[in-house]
């Protein structure tokens, strides 16, 4: 049921040291003032190309990744936003110190928007009960975990390209949800724009579950079913070389056109990942 609004307003951010991180922060900035913002430095495994095809491949991705990212977050750069909160940046393993917590405790925050961080550990959860909200860039009923906009390119999944908002459990993107929405697909669309289609919803979401916080008319539902768990060490220089060729091919704009039919066995790659 929804409660009376919220009395306290302040909001933090806890999120990632990437691009992609910087949108999110832009994004929430532009609609409210901030109290303070904490970025924690961005941990992904080293890559480990097993041939020259797969190392053009991880490459190709990251530079287009990055390209794209970038254009976006200098576009969001020119917006007006609400303030200038302090950042205070974090280093590997520095999110859950007890140090951490106290500055956080301290700047009384009634919402704590999360998103692209390590997981939050217990004295963090006990800490801030039903105060911390988790942007999850997919549809944690089938791809819970790391690089969810990814996986259901990789399997050829579209269908399951979306945003969600939820409470943080104890568990990985288990938590009740307060908004999820699939992504709208485009003829238009490659991999990149698929990648972030669901990071610009989650942004939006995320704004609008604030403002419903603030109103007093949150309202959650629990999930009723979990999906596959992804770690960040199944994102691989294999996984990102079916995608590749994917693109190359015309199988993903094939898909794309097929707006939701599913390939047929001889056409989608490597789906060993997510039947596991």
């Amino acid at each position: 049921m929804p409660t009376g609004a919220n009395e306290n307003k302040n909001i933090v951010i806890l999120t990632g040291s990437d691009c992609r991180h910087q949108l999110f922060i832009h994004c929430l900035n532009t609609s409210f003032p901030i109290s303070r913002i904490y970025i924690e430095k961005s941990n992904y495994p080293c890559s480990s190309p097993q041939s020259e095809e797969e190392s053009i491949a991880w490459n190709w991705f990251f530079e287009r990744r990055d390209r794209y990212e970038q254009k976006l977050v200098l576009e969001s750069s020119q917006l007006s936003f609400k303030n200038n909160p302090r950042t205070t940046y974090l280093r590997d393993g520095e999110l859950n110190s007890p140090s951490t917590i106290a500055k956080i405790e301290k700047t009384n925050p009634g919402f704590i928007a999360v998103f692209g961080t390590s997981i939050l550990k217990e004295p963090f959860l006990k800490k801030f009960p039903n105060r911390l909200f988790n942007l999850h860039i997919g549809d944690p009923g089938f791809y819970r975990g790391s690089s969810c906009n990814f996986w259901p390119i990789y399997q050829g999944e579209l269908q399951h390209l979306s945003a969600t908002v939820h409470r943080i459990d104890s568990g990985i993107d288990t938590g009740d949800i307060l908004s999820r929405q699939a992504i709208k697909l485009s003829k238009k669309d490659n991999e990149q724009t698929l990648l972030l289609k669901p990071l610009q919803l989650g942004a939006k979401l995320m704004v609008e579950t604030i403002q419903n916080w603030q109103s007093g008319t949150l309202q959650s539902i629990p999930q009723n079913r979990n999906g596959k768990l992804f770690k960040k060490s199944d994102f691989t220089p294999e996984a990102i070389l079916r995608v590749k060729q994917m693109v190359e091919s015309g199988r993903l704009k094939d898909y794309i056109q097929a707006t939701g039919q599913p390939l047929s066995k001889d056409k989608m790659m490597g789906n060993q990942i997510h039947k596991s």
